[in-house]
């Protein structure tokens, strides 16, 4: 495996929500009307933003964490991300509201839904763009957040040059509105996504697309898109993750794990992706440290419980790039 350039490490800054997870292991997702049974359940720290901070920083990134939560924070949760040496100077405590919450659906497949409390994350629309760093910052990355909030957060990171990504998750299917996310892509040099979020993007900016295919993965394509954004990350579950440009197309097979939980592990793949870019190695690569730390983070319970190093996650990547070149 090629060396990365150690000396180009700076911070990353996360914007995104903190939330506790109420995870439910049911036998299937149920349709409209149905139910199913729950075998098991359980309460997890999560939510993207915190997701994503302690996935990069078990692997040495440093990490700036943007957030509201209430006063109803389990003091457990801060312990963590303060041990994992998460700066927390930029989360805000809302005297009124709780903070959110998430009910998590999990079925034995690795398929998952779920249901959302904003709570005290809805008053990160009032919030400036202003934000406490203790140190140099190299990416932004503004995960589930207010629209607004978004806007002005990217609309800063552009000027002051430091790359940021978009990265709406689940919300984009009911926060965003066609225009809001527009101006949000003008700003931004990278969007984030799984295979639906990546079509009902280019949906709700009404723009017409066409099957490609390549890989083994059928994907929306559309070069007007690209007028709009630079690059976009798509993850693919099992099958990896893939990165779209408007001349290039490149697909990095998944790492092959026991699953014991697909909680959190797109949020997990972010934490890989970034700290590999921070230590200098393209991006291709960082792809592939993005699905080793998605892969490890499956391996434990819940999203944020799974033992992980940037030593353990190199480990693991070794023998997947022996594989490679062997295919070669």
């Amino acid at each position: 495996m090629e060396c990365g350039l150690y000396a180009v490490m700076d911070g990353l800054l996360v914007c995104g929500n903190l939330n506790m997870d109420r995870i439910l292991t049911v036998d299937y997702l149920p349709e409209s009307g149905q139910s199913t049974p729950v075998r098991k359940q359980r309460l997890e720290f999560g939510g993207c933003g915190g997701n994503i901070s302690v996935s990069a920083a078990k692997l040495g990134t440093d990490v700036y964490l943007s957030s509201v939560v209430g006063r109803d924070l389990d003091p457990g949760y801060r312990k963590r991300l303060e041990h994992l040496g998460i700066d927390l100077s930029n989360l805000v405590v809302d005297p009124d509201l709780p903070s959110p919450f998430c009910i998590v659906l999990s079925a034995p497949n690795g398929e998952q839904a779920y249901a959302f409390m904003m709570g005290a994350m809805e008053k990160q629309s009032e919030l400036n763009a202003e934000f406490r760093l203790g140190g140099p910052v190299r990416f932004c990355h503004i995960a589930t957040s207010d629209p607004g909030f978004a806007n002005r957060t990217a609309g800063m990171m552009k000027e002051k040059g430091i790359s940021t990504a978009f990265d709406p998750g689940q919300e984009i299917y009911f926060r965003w509105k066609g225009g809001e996310v527009a101006e949000m892509l003008k700003r931004c040099d990278r969007f984030f996504g799984n295979l639906g979020e990546w079509q009902y993007l280019l949906d709700i900016l009404d723009i017409q697309w066409e099957e490609r295919g390549g890989g083994g993965v059928v994907y929306p394509w559309s070069d007007s898109i690209f007028d709009l954004i630079g690059e976009a990350v798509v993850t693919l579950g099992d099958r990896g993750s893939m990165l779209l440009r408007k001349d290039r197309m490149v697909i990095v097979p998944a790492v092959d794990v026991d699953v014991v939980d697909a909680t959190g592990a797109g949020d997990a793949f972010r934490g890989g992706f970034y700290s590999a870019l921070l230590r200098g190695y393209p991006i291709e690569e960082a792809l592939l440290f993005g699905n080793g730390m998605g892969a490890l983070s499956i391996t434990g319970s819940g999203p944020q419980g799974y033992e992980a190093s940037w030593e353990k996650l190199e480990e693991i990547l070794k023998n997947e790039w022996k594989k490679k070149w062997a295919r070669i």
